[in-house]
This record gives structure tokens, sequence and C-alpha cells, in this order.
């Protein structure tokens, strides 16, 4: 364990020394190390013995947005949240309510949106994305027109969110794909593709994210990880769902084309399991960016303060014009 801690701070270390050796002011104003991982190798050699993807550092601490050209014709100034408090779940055997965001003016346009799966932490609930700021965040870019109108689902994961089950017994992952997800697509005019859904999650919910999208990249091909716990016991997770064994074992994985996100402050004790995955990510060639943050912990503070960058990257190459997206009268692409 302390040598795993020391991995970490000392690949922290390398990182912010590659920043300082461009600015001398890094050190008195710390900005984001942003982790870029690519499918093809760096110039620059990895700053250790041991064979590891090469990691280039960007002192931005955002991710870039460019603003929409063409205003959103629309005058109202925010979304809708709608509550589906009695939502029951056959496989789980309890109710595992919901709530979907609808931006400005969805019944209006009569399209299709992109929409992006929001999974909370251990012991939380379907609330703790709106308490971290996501409502206020996605009317905000809405209205400057940095993100594209989308519609967001944050459902309540419930005991079996909670279970280290898996199918072919009663699991989370069925319960996303063949309960949450049908209802959704029923009920609002979504874009059904896997580039135009996405699923993320806080904590144990970046754990479900990265668990049924990296087994599913047909229906998800976005995935974000935000302090995101993969266990290591293969007798708690067995490998065929484990992150980390997918990882480094997935053999279509390559293949696959997924948009993936991690993100973690420096004192986050997460850190540590999602380097793990993003070097064997890394050692596979696999493009991934993983960000660490200079400042941040284990807890709401931090991801509330980086929430609109999440958004920012699920949203990243949708649509930020309606008249892009295509028509509601219409099956989905």
């Amino acid at each position: 364990m302390l040598q795993r801690k020391s991995l970490k701070f000392h690949t922290l270390f390398v990182l912010l020394l590659l920043l300082t050796a461009c600015d001398p002011l890094a050190f008195q104003a710390p900005t984001a190390q942003v982790v870029i991982i690519t499918a093809v190798p760096s110039a620059t050699p990895p700053p250790t013995a041991t064979p590891v993807a090469s990691r280039t550092p960007i002192p931005t601490p955002t991710i870039a947005i460019t603003p929409s050209a063409t205003p959103f014709p629309c005058d109202e100034e925010r979304g809708q949240v709608f509550k589906f408090d009695t939502f029951r779940s056959e496989i789980a055997v309890e109710t595992l309510r919901y709530r979907v965001y609808i931006p400005p003016c969805y019944q209006q346009t009569l399209k299709r949106y992109p929409y992006a799966v929001l999974l909370h932490g251990a012991g939380q609930n379907e609330s703790e994305w709106e308490l971290i700021g996501v409502i206020q965040a996605l009317d905000q870019g809405f209205r400057l027109g940095v993100l594209p109108p989308m519609i967001v689902v944050l459902p309540y994961t419930g005991s079996i969110g909670n279970d280290n089950t898996f199918p072919p017994d009663p699991s989370y992952e069925t319960v996303v794909l063949e309960e949450l997800l049908p209802a959704v697509e029923r009920d609002f005019c979504t874009w059904n593709t896997r580039e135009h859904r996405a699923i993320g999650g806080i904590s144990r919910g970046g754990f479900w994210a990265y668990s049924i999208a990296l087994r599913h990249p047909d229906v998800f091909g976005i995935i974000g990880g935000h302090s995101a716990f993969f266990p290591d016991d293969l007798n708690e997770v067995p490998a065929a769902f484990n992150p980390l064994e997918l990882a480094r074992n997935s053999s279509f994985l390559p293949e696959a084309r997924l948009r993936m996100y991690l993100d973690n402050g420096a004192n986050d004790f997460a850190g540590i399991s999602q380097e793990e995955f993003s070097s064997r990510l890394s050692a596979r060639g696999i493009a991934h960016t993983y960000v660490i943050n200079p400042v941040g912990d284990h807890n709401e503070e931090y991801w509330s303060a980086h929430v609109s960058e999440y958004l920012a990257f699920y949203g990243r190459d949708w649509p930020k014009d309606v008249a892009q997206l295509p028509s509601c009268l219409d099956p989905s692409p």
C-alpha cells in the first residue's frame, strides 16, 4: 500500500516538475493537470524505467469549450426536472426512482436529444448530482451557448447498486440496460445511438458506469468516472465485470472507440485505482483522458467545483444547434 501511495505522489510530483519547467510560478498558482492519453506514443520518454504510457500535461484548468455560433431560439431560462418516484424494478425487487432533466424549450422543438445517465456515489441518492449543481450548470451552459442541449437522467441505484452482484444474477447492470434505458427512451425524445448516449458516475457510480459501458460499448460510447473507485479484489468483483481487468484483458476494447474520462483531486483515495486503470489502458495504447487536479478530496466540494467540466466532456461532440438534431417525429437514427 505504501508503495502504491508513493507511486501516486511520485507521478504527481513529476507532472508538477514538468509544468514548472515552463512556468517558474506554477507552484505559487497551481493549475489542473490534464493528462491526455492517446494511442500515439509521445516523443518524450517516460520518467521511469518501468514501461508506461506517455503522459503530456496540458496547463489548462478546464476542457476547451467553443461557444455556439447560432444562439438557440428559445425564450425559456431554465430546463425542467421530472421526478419518477414510483418506478418499480422487477429485477431489483425495489422502487428505483429517478429524475430526468430536459433542456429549455424541449417540448417546442420536437427534436431528439442526446442524453447522459449520471450515477451517484455509495450512501447517496438521485439528488446528489443536483446538490453539486448539475442543473444550474446545465442551464447556465445552455444560456451561454457553451453546452449543447441534452437530457440528463439521474437514477437512484438502490440496494442493488451497493451489491457486487452481476449477470446472470440480478444486477444493477441489468436494471440499467433492461429497465431504465427502455423507460427513458419510451417517455422522452432521445437520440438513441452509442455516440449520443453517455454514462458516468461519482465514486461507486463511476464503478458502475465503467463496468457497464466497457462491457456494452454498443450501448454507451461515452464514459465518465469522477473519483471512480475500482476494486482490485477479483473475489469482490469478478474479472468479467471488473474495470481494472477489462482495461487489461478485454479483447474488443482497443477497437471499441470509447470516449473515456477520469478525474480526481490529488488527495483523493480513489486516485490510486484510477491511476492503475489509466496505466493499463495506456499500456495497450487505448485513448482516454485522465485529469488530476492539484486540489481536492473525495467529497462533494470537489465534484461541485468541476461539474461544468464533466458536462463539457459528455456533450463535447453533440450539436449545439438544435436544428442539427434529428426530428422526434421520426425513429431515432
